[in-house]
């Protein structure tokens, strides 16, 4: 289930990077990205650092880490695509490690992305509403999972 999720939301993805490509102006310099979006990014990439340092736990708690790196990997190649239509941001993305979490603080972690991403959905217009919607829903199934 978690596979075929990441897959369409991979696609989602690319679609909606498609879309916004498709209705840029053509000689203008691409405007900053959504503040949104770069959170959304940052988010991502601290809870991808923080399930690789979590090395611990038992088989299938192993196997909920491994599955929600790869989606979350999804969403970040996913936000990736729909930031490279926008100017580079001025501050570099966050490179600090990850700490290893108990499953509870992962748990957690997740409850608190799914209901940022809810609340970007909620303030963005169309296909980028509908990928943080999805988004959300896959951060409440990680939660669920480490319960």
């Amino acid at each position: 289930m978690l596979a075929g999720g990441l897959a369409v939301l991979a696609g989602g993805g690319a679609g909606v990077g498609a879309a916004v490509l498709r209705h840029r102006p053509g000689h203008r310099s691409p405007p900053a990205p959504p503040a949104d979006l770069v959170a959304a990014a940052e988010t991502e990439r601290r809870l991808i650092a923080d399930l690789v340092a979590t090395t611990g736990g038992t088989a299938d708690v192993r196997f909920v880490i491994e599955q929600a790196t790869a989606n979350h990997r999804a969403h970040l190649a996913a936000l990736e695509g729909l930031l490279a239509a926008y100017a580079t941001p001025h501050v570099a993305p966050s490179r600090t490690p990850g700490r290893p979490r108990t499953k509870g603080q992962l748990r957690g972690a997740e409850q608190s992305a799914s209901g940022a991403a809810a609340a970007r959905a909620l303030r963005l217009p169309g296909q980028q509403a509908a990928l943080f919607a999805s988004i959300a829903a896959c951060e409440a199934s990680h939660a669920e999972l480490f319960s």
